[in-house]
């Protein structure tokens, strides 16, 4: 089948039957907007300022390497030095390679004592650093604009309420989301705390392309859907949500509902889809979710406490999602 659309791929996708890769940037952006959901705004000033502080420790022992080279200190005062600095390198890695876009070996100019090297590289984490501290108020309105607005991706970039993007410059705003670090505790049970936790860090490795897309394309492809805001709520087969957790309130007001088809249901009350439709679609862009066993498990905490639950099988969300794109591509 030729893929015209980006919905035909994502349903060969979801078949396991991919086979173009004309959707590459469009994956990767939607596993980012995935993360952004996970990640539900947790990345603020305090953890911003944190990054520069550690790249900034981490330049000034670079800088007063190269100071105690140029002077000819002993050369255990240096290797004591550069000890210190590989240390920072290792233990920060994932923020200090947010600067290094040429990808230079670090370890390697640190050992060579080359004061033009070390320079060099001074430089350029500096001119990284400046950047970002400079647009930080730009990308929080990036950030803030693209969870509420839909996009295009075309040659140019991102576009968002009329506003072009450089793919290299949304990577960059959102580098902070593939750093495992940068979200919190989401669930008050240990357990699920570990589920959501293994399903970030799994997306995070998709999108860094250290593993191959497997299960991590079911929230990345709902999430792409409630963004897009299917709106279509009342011809959705809903059957085989399982319910598990729901307010007494809700439940008061769907008493009458027993002539319902197609809809999921609790015990022996029908579960309307407008409802469920609106559950699904603020727990899925708040990223309150994880699989367990063979099912996908959606899940919204209120005060500490459960206020909804629902799973379902995986086979099953994954016809869901076909259902749901092809009435899209229609």
């Amino acid at each position: 089948m030729e893929v015209n659309t980006y919905n035909e791929y994502l349903i060969k996708l979801i078949d396991n039957n991919e086979s173009t890769n004309s959707f590459n940037i469009n994956i990767k952006i939607d596993l980012y907007l995935t993360l952004l959901s996970l990640n539900n705004n947790n990345y603020n000033h305090t953890m911003f300022q944190n990054e520069i502080n550690i790249l900034e420790d981490f330049l000034r022992k670079i800088n007063n390497l190269k100071v105690k080279i140029q002077l000819k200190r002993k050369e255990e005062e240096i290797n004591n030095l550069i000890h210190d600095i590989k240390e920072i390198y290792i233990n920060n890695s994932n923020i200090i390679n947010l600067y290094n876009k040429d990808n230079a070996n670090i370890t390697a100019i640190l050992d060579s004592k080359e004061p033009i090297e070390l320079t060099n590289i001074l430089d350029k984490l500096t001119k990284e650093k400046i950047k970002k501290v400079s647009n930080k108020d730009y990308y929080t309105e990036i950030k803030n604009e693209i969870k509420n607005n839909n996009y295009t991706i075309n040659n140019d970039g991102i576009i968002i309420n009329n506003k072009i993007i450089n793919i290299d410059e949304f990577y960059d705003i959102f580098s902070y989301l593939l750093d495992i670090a940068n979200y919190k505790k989401t669930y008050p049970n240990e357990e699920k705390n570990e589920l959501h936790n293994n399903l970030i860090q799994n997306i995070i490795n998709v999108t860094k392309g250290i593993k191959e897309i497997d299960k991590e394309k079911i929230p990345m492809i709902l999430n792409y859907i409630f963004t897009k805001d299917i709106n279509n709520y009342e011809t959705i087969n809903t059957e085989h949500f399982i319910i598990e957790n729901i307010k007494i309130t809700d439940l008061y007001s769907f008493a009458g509902n027993n002539q319902m088809n197609n809809t999921a249901k609790w015990q022996k009350i029908n579960i309307p889809n407008e409802f469920l439709y609106k559950k699904l679609k603020e727990a899925i862009l708040t990223g309150m979710y994880y699989f367990k066993d063979n099912n996908f498990i959606i899940e919204s905490i209120e005060n500490n406490i459960s206020s909804f639950k629902t799973c379902i099988e995986i086979k099953e969300i994954i016809n869901f999602i076909k259902d749901n794109l092809n009435k899209k591509s229609a």
